[in-house]
């Protein structure tokens, strides 16, 4: 199976599952709302980002051994991956241990991380660790998902995580429903997690049988060697990236209040949808990229890069558009008007969107090319800037100071120290091009986003005028990249591989 085939199947059974998995997202977050209210919806946020924080544990190993896979993957090299696994493996249960236990040893300063605590909500504690729980048991079988992943078999896990997901989203709807307890919801958590991983795992075991076989040779000193030095990266990285991205729901709890956190957390549920669909090109799309980095000239590199760094810029300017108009038409018909933020606040948390986005296609590039050392200070630097400016901001401007100190952080460092490393040690090039076109895309995006924002303003809200509103959002932004890009060397290779797409697919039949 050519690359485009294996991205293509990737692509249609992850799609699927991730559709399948927001409709369900969004059935049980409005029962979730309706029977438990803001408070708990602002807790659970909360925690959330104290279990990301905790995922510092992980120190970029994932990272780093993911892409030490790719070179023996391509070559079939089945011991060097033994040992490779072997390692994985040890490494992971001991983050899971570490997690867990740092996880409940922090159980009893939360109300440290709130302006106040809630009182009309028990078992707080039991709450937290449950949540710790369920973050930390994931751990120890993500290395088996990883494998297929790097093997481009990531329709496997998406598949399992899918049917599992349809049970237990099923019981705990029906639990909130009949017993409006919390701690319940947690128990089905709890238990699907377990089930997801020990499916994925067998799964995994049964298409890979070394996976079971005890004896692994040592690994090689420089795999080894490798390894360590793009770690000693990866953890500065790790810090900024918690940082950064996993701080806000603490941050807005402790100098706004636990409820509007939860009002973000519906923002940032749907954002996350949409982050959802692009992990899911990316999990298609970078197996192919490591093995072009393997067995690829810098000349080829170079046209995949520009390649997707433009179907990046489409994607993401059109998902900018669409969070941008739809957002609060669609939040007051799912929750209620009660459940709105500011419309500035809305506008910064779109922006954040669009340029963190449009760091995924250098994040990838260098990812899959091992480049994680050159900007290893970047990440701390970039860590300590959020929060200063996150925290005096928030102290004057509440939810809106947060989200600005997140953008301030972003744009004055890795918005343009990441393509430099990318460009200079990857690409072997100068970044003037990179820098043209970023800012010839964002142009776009906005000039886009400007009338379609303009003809959205026309409508009402309500059913009838939010699906208007979407019908102008999947039109208008489209239409004018077309215009724009219709003669770019990027949109004739996206003409061309459409069309392979669709020969292939006559030629299979329409059930092929």
């Amino acid at each position: 199976m050519d690359a485009t085939k294996h991205v293509a199947k990737n692509l249609k059974f992850i799609l699927a599952s991730e559709l399948i998995l927001a409709a369900l997202k969004f059935a049980s977050r409005r029962v979730f709302v309706f029977t438990l209210g803001k408070a708990y919806l602002g807790l659970n946020g909360l925690f959330s980002d104290i279990l990301s924080a905790l995922s510092l544990a992980e120190l970029g190993f994932g990272v780093s051994i993911t892409y030490s896979l790719y070179r023996p993957v391509a070559q079939g090299d089945t011991e060097l991956i033994k040992s490779l696994v072997r390692l994985y493996r040890r490494v992971y249960r001991a983050v899971g241990a570490a997690v867990l236990a740092a996880g409940l040893a922090l159980a009893p300063f939360l109300n440290f991380f709130v302006k106040e605590m809630p009182g009309d909500i028990p078992s707080i504690p039991l709450i937290y660790a449950l949540t710790v729980v369920n973050t930390g048991i994931s751990y120890f079988w993500s290395y088996k998902s990883t494998l297929l992943f790097v093997y481009q078999k990531k329709y496997i896990d998406a598949t399992v995580r899918t049917v599992v997901a349809l049970f237990a989203t099923g019981a705990q709807i029906t639990v909130l429903l009949l017993t409006h307890n919390y701690v319940y919801y947690l128990y089905i958590a709890v238990v699907a997690t377990l089930v997801q991983n020990m499916v994925v795992s067998a799964q995994a075991d049964r298409l890979y049988p070394f996976l079971r076989e005890r004896e692994a040779r040592p690994l090689p000193e420089e795999v080894l060697g490798d390894i360590r030095r793009n770690v000693g990266a990866m953890i500065l990285h790790r810090i900024g990236s918690v940082a950064v991205f996993s701080t806000d729901n603490l941050l807005i709890s402790k100098f706004v209040g636990i409820e509007t956190t939860g009002l973000y957390s519906n923002y940032m549920m749907l954002r996350g949808l949409l982050n959802i669909a692009v992990n899911a090109l990316s999990n298609a799309v970078m197996p192919v990229l490591g093995n072009l980095t393997v067995t690829s000239t810098v000349q080829e590199k170079r046209t995949a890069f520009r390649r997707l760094n433009f179907c990046a810029a489409w994607l993401f300017g059109w998902m900018s558009i669409c969070l941008l108009c739809l957002y609060d038409p669609f939040i007051e018909l799912w929750l209620g008007a009660g459940y709105l933020l500011p419309s500035g606040t809305v506008l910064l948390i779109v922006v954040n969107f669009y340029i963190t986005s449009m760091r995924i296609p250098v994040a990838n590039s260098k990812s899959v090319m091992g480049l994680f050392w050159d900007e290893r200070y970047k990440s701390i630097f970039e860590a300590l800037v959020n929060l200063g400016v996150s925290i005096v901001l928030a102290r004057r401007w509440g939810i809106a100071g947060v989200l600005t100190g997140t953008l301030i952080s972003t744009m004055s460092m890795p918005f343009w120290i990441e393509p430099l490393g990318l460009f200079r040690y990857g690409l072997k090039q100068a970044p003037g091009e990179y820098f043209s076109c970023y800012f010839f895309h964002l142009a776009v995006a906005a000039a886009a986003g400007g009338l379609t924002k303009l003809l959205c303003g026309i409508t009402e809200t309500n059913i009838l005028g939010f699906l208007w509103k979407a019908l102008l959002c999947a039109v208008v932004p489209n239409m004018v990249c077309l215009v724009v890009y219709w003669r770019m060397p990027e949109m004739r290779f996206l003409k061309e591989l459409f069309t392979r797409m669709g020969t292939d697919r006559k030629k299979r039949g329409p059930c092929g």
